[in-house]
């Protein structure tokens, strides 16, 4: 397969964070009345896991969320079990989410999709209905994520997840070999000097460091401590050819080999070696970090019970197996189950084959929070930028 040219993969490459900004941050109504998917009985979401097959809800359902969670297939199978409308604004990140609901009135939206982080910000909001776990079953889900602590305040439920991912170091394997990447330390390395990049985002750049210079948890990290990370950081400036404005970005500078080596994730480089590039990622044995998302029921809902049950259907094996190949982008999710209803290519690239591999792969990823002193990390991030 050729090499997609830079502008094919922008074309296609609707990551996370920046999604809307290339999209323009449209709202779509979906109204997929008699589009289903044909399934064999084992493929048919059970009631454990979806709520009550085939019980028709009806009205109209107002979700907020990541790109994703809007996929035509997932949504076409939603209606034909339920003949629920969903209407759908996506956002491009938490901090416009928490603008939006700021703004919005109870009622406006049923459900939200934030990272899990917010979760307790939008708790203390008064924004989120609390949730009945004997609801939400998580029995096959990855142990990390069963009753995941940043989807619970003050020990009761409030959200679930529905998706995550990590970042470690993305390479290109005709220049850095396996054996290089399998710790951080190689983006120091003189002869990669000006081929890493960067995505300008403090938080998992930040947090990628912090694992190397040996935190557990980097972003529980503050004082003396941060100025390790700071420090180590600064250290990696002379070797850095551009700090990316966009994961785009850096997805077309790996494609175009301006970089070979990148804090990036596996979403990143699922699309890449999609597209025939000889790009791996790889958790380094320092340790990555991780991305979380989550879905929540907003007080007011005027359809709590379409609510309910979209968020029963995207955390069952079926929906989950949809939500990880959507059309915006791929990653993985925490119901091991998916992989019952994925072809074994798109297995093999979400690299959820394995469970006990899985298990192990989250042992050494850090969970992404919100830093105590987030303004200091962000200062320090902005001169890191500032540095020649």
């Amino acid at each position: 397969m050729d090499r997609a040219s830079p502008s094919t993969i922008w074309q296609k490459s609707l990551t996370r964070r920046h999604f809307l900004i290339v999209a323009g941050g449209t709202t779509a109504a979906f109204a997929l009345g008699a589009c289903t998917t044909a399934a064999s009985p084992s493929a048919t979401p059970s009631a454990t896991a979806t709520g009550a097959v085939g019980r028709k809800i009806g009205g109209t359902m107002n979700l907020i969320a990541w790109a994703g969670y809007d996929d035509p297939k997932l949504l076409a199978d939603f209606k034909a079990l339920y003949d629920v409308t969903v209407n759908v604004k996506l956002h491009s990140g938490d901090e416009e989410l928490t603008a939006i609901l700021s703004a919005s009135k109870p009622g406006d939206y049923d459900v939200a999709g934030p990272d899990t982080p917010w979760i307790e910000i939008f708790q203390k909001n008064d924004w989120l209905e609390e949730l009945n776990p004997t609801d939400f079953p998580q029995d096959d889900f990855y142990s990390t994520f069963k009753d995941f602590e940043q989807t619970y305040v003050d020990n009761k439920m409030y959200g679930i997840v529905s998706r995550w991912g990590y970042y470690g170091i993305i390479y290109n394997t005709t220049r850095v070999t396996d054996a290089q990447a399998d710790t951080s330390e190689v983006m120091y390395t003189p002869a990669f000097k000006k081929k890493v990049v960067l995505f300008d985002w403090y938080l998992p750049n930040m947090g990628m460091i912090g694992r190397l210079v040996g935190f557990k948890q980097p972003y529980d990290v503050t004082g003396a401590d941060l100025d390790k990370i700071k420090n180590k950081l600064f250290e990696l400036r002379p070797q850095v050819a551009a700090i990316q404005p966009t994961p785009n970005d850096t997805i077309t500078a790996m494609a175009n080999e301006s970089g070979w080596l990148s804090f990036g994730g596996e979403w990143q480089q699922a699309l890449l070696k999609e597209q025939g590039n000889p790009i791996e990622v790889r958790v380094p044995k320092e340790g990555g970090v991780s991305w979380t998302e989550g879905l929540v029921m907003l007080k007011g809902s005027k359809n709590p019970d379409a609510a309910k049950a979209y968020i029963q259907y995207v955390t069952s094996a079926k929906g989950a197996a949809q939500l990880a190949w959507a059309e915006a982008f791929h990653a993985t999710v925490p119901n091991q189950r998916a992989v019952d209803y994925l072809q074994p290519d798109q297995v093999q690239i979400l690299r959820m084959g394995d469970s006990a591999a899985v298990e192990a792969l989250l042992a050494n990823i850090a969970t992404r929070k919100i830093p105590p002193d987030e303004k200091a990390w962000q200062d320090i991030w902005n001169e890191f930028k500032s540095l020649s």
